[in-house]
């Protein structure tokens, strides 16, 4: 890793050739699951690259999607020690979350699937980052933003079944992660609407997920 950590960051930020820079963050999620946290003592430089590729106004858009994914991806590997990251990385988040797509663009619709894909990946990875941190309590000032969010989702009549995957993943992470916590916040009728969109899938995976969602959330909201 020390040999390579140079070129993968010299990859990162190589904004022109988004090609390169698209595989560079791949890599760096490949890595992250392969040697956990024994990436951590590369994470300010990788994290620094990953933020500034957010940062250029020139970055090709495809590139947004998989940096955001990427944070998850950090988290779950270094848990607790991704705290120093948490407030610009939900920033950045938050920030992509609520841009809007054109209704009547089809291709701008599918991108935007794809980005809000990528935040919902981010979030569950930060979330179970954190879990595996003992830090959960960290992760409360940004709940009703990541509720915000899903209860976008819920009425969004482009989001698409990897979307609503995601989105039920996630909420069944939030109850697990905070329980009888957040008890009050996810009794709601946006959250029992994807859940309701879940069971009612052709998808059986979309379907596995929703069940268990259901369930987790019914524990939180008794306890």
């Amino acid at each position: 890793m020390d040999a390579l950590q140079p070129f993968l960051v010299q990859g990162l930020r190589n904004f022109q050739a988004y090609q390169v820079c698209v595989v560079a963050v791949g890599t760096v999620g490949d890595i992250s699951r392969n040697i956990e946290d024994r990436i951590q003592p590369y994470c300010d430089g990788i994290m620094n690259a990953l933020v500034d590729t957010l940062k250029d106004n020139t970055i090709h858009r495809s590139v947004k999607p998989p940096v955001l994914a990427c944070f998850g991806d950090i988290s779950m590997a270094i848990g607790a020690a991704f705290q120093p990251y948490m407030n610009f990385s939900m920033m950045l988040l938050m920030q992509a979350s609520s841009t809007r797509p054109p209704e009547d663009d089809e291709e701008m619709v599918e991108y935007f699937n794809s980005l809000r894909e990528s935040i919902l990946e981010a979030y569950v990875g930060i979330i179970q980052g954190f879990r595996d941190g003992n830090m959960l309590n960290q992760l409360m000032p940004y709940v009703p933003s990541v509720l915000q969010f899903l209860e976008e989702l819920a009425n969004d009549s482009n989001r698409d079944d990897f979307v609503l995957g995601k989105a039920i993943g996630l909420i069944g992470d939030l109850a697990q992660a905070l329980g009888p916590q957040i008890r009050d916040q996810i009794n709601k009728q946006f959250v029992a609407k994807l859940l309701d969109d879940g069971m009612a899938s052709e998808d059986p995976s979309i379907v596995s997920i929703a069940s268990w969602a259901s369930s987790v959330v019914s524990q939180a909201c008794q306890g």
